[in-house]
């Protein structure tokens, strides 16, 4: 009898055995029926032959994974979306469900990192790599942005990941073996009266009322920025908001000096709703946003912002815009006026952060030390 030729089978494929409930199950395909297990069984072995020869890329082993699935009769192909298309979609999730000012913060973050995977954003979302989000993350300190903003940065493009990682479209998080710069600690400085008067006389149109507001309310930039008219009572001298970070609702009585200068202003008749609406169009950081350009105005005055060295290479500066909301506290705390009244006024609820804000006056300091009796007798 002649014999007969028989292609040797697949090292992937094995013996059968029984499984539970009695039903026959093959050890490596995990397939019931003989004729699919031997489909997955030759795409194994192309598999194979590719990575041997060293052709096994990326994308030829999802089309081999591709196949698998489909030949088994599994329905779906691999679920990974595309990068681009999972984070906008993230991120319209949390415009949806978060408060606006914390949408605006996330952002330009996630149009930031897309925009730097170039075309590989269009790759799958499993394609990120740590080295993706390290690249995004170096770009942003050369940019000049503090330590500070890009670890948010970091932690916002981690959340996204960890988000595809719980929903099982990932394995791991590609933002979580990023380093992050530490965070540095400078103590803030503050402005004088006549350093202000020379940042106000150096500036131009709507900065001058943006620096004005700053330093007789004490308000962070976009706040102060987004002020509408709604907000302004020229008639009880009083301004009525709710801070964008904090959601804290405050009343601040206007400086005679600032209440002039806004009266100035609603005397044009202006219909627009914000009291700066070409501050309400911008950006708060970055290389051309408003901290940036406040610091360009500084030293256009002569007005000395105070470089220090940061960590690394970086240079920092204690006297950036935020330095006129410590003007306005210490101004206060210096005149005697008390904690609470001070922490009503900037809207801090934690005694621990106001008091980062206050610098006392040498003079201040020097009367509070002559209050200790003599033991001279004179």
């Amino acid at each position: 009898m002649a014999s007969v030729h028989r292609r040797p089978r697949s090292p992937y494929w094995h013996a059968a055995f029984r499984g539970p409930e009695g039903r026959l199950i093959l050890r490596s395909t995990k397939q019931q029926n003989r004729g699919k297990a031997e489909a997955v069984a030759k795409e194994f072995e192309r598999a194979t032959q590719l990575a041997k020869a060293g052709l096994l890329v990326e994308d030829q082993a999802r089309k081999v994974v591709g196949a698998i699935m489909e030949r088994a009769g599994g329905g779906d192909t691999l679920r990974s979306p595309i990068a681009a298309v999972f984070l906008r979609e993230w991120m319209a999730g949390k415009e949806l469900n978060k408060r606006a000012r914390t949408a605006d913060r996330y952002r330009p973050i996630i149009e930031g990192f897309i925009e730097s995977l170039g075309i590989r954003s269009q790759r799958p979302l499993l394609a990120v790599t740590a080295e993706d989000v390290q690249r995004y993350i170096n770009g942003r300190i050369e940019e000049g942005c503090a330590p500070g903003t890009v670890q948010v940065d970091g932690k916002i493009l981690r959340t996204a990941f960890n988000r595809a990682r719980r929903m099982g479209l990932i394995s791991t998080n590609p933002a979580e073996a990023v380093e992050l710069p530490d965070r540095a600690c400078i103590e803030r400085g503050t402005f004088t009266a006549p350093e202000v008067r020379m940042l106000v006389e150096a500036a131009e149109d709507e900065w001058k009322t943006l620096i004005l507001l700053a330093y007789y309310t004490g308000q962070r930039l976009m706040d102060c920025a987004h002020l509408k008219w709604s907000s302004v009572n020229l008639g009880t001298g009083v301004l009525s908001f709710t801070q964008e970070k904090t959601d804290a609702a405050v009343e601040i009585p206007m400086h005679s000096d600032l209440r002039e200068h806004l009266e100035g202003l609603a005397s044009t008749d202006s219909t627009d709703e914000f009291v700066m609406p070409g501050m309400s169009r911008e950006s708060g950081s970055g290389q051309n946003g408003l901290s940036s350009k406040f610091k360009r105005i500084a030293r256009s005055a002569g007005v000395d912002i105070q470089t220090v060295q940061g960590s690394g290479t970086r240079k920092l500066s204690r006297r950036t815009f935020h330095a006129l909301r410590h003007s306005f506290t210490s101004a206060l705390a210096n005149a005697g006026v008390s904690e609470e009244i001070r922490m009503k006024l900037t809207g801090h609820k934690s005694k621990a952060v106001h008091r980062t804000y206050t610098h006392h006056e040498i003079a201040t300091l020097r009367n509070a030390v002559g209050m200790v009796p003599s033991i001279s007798g004179s």
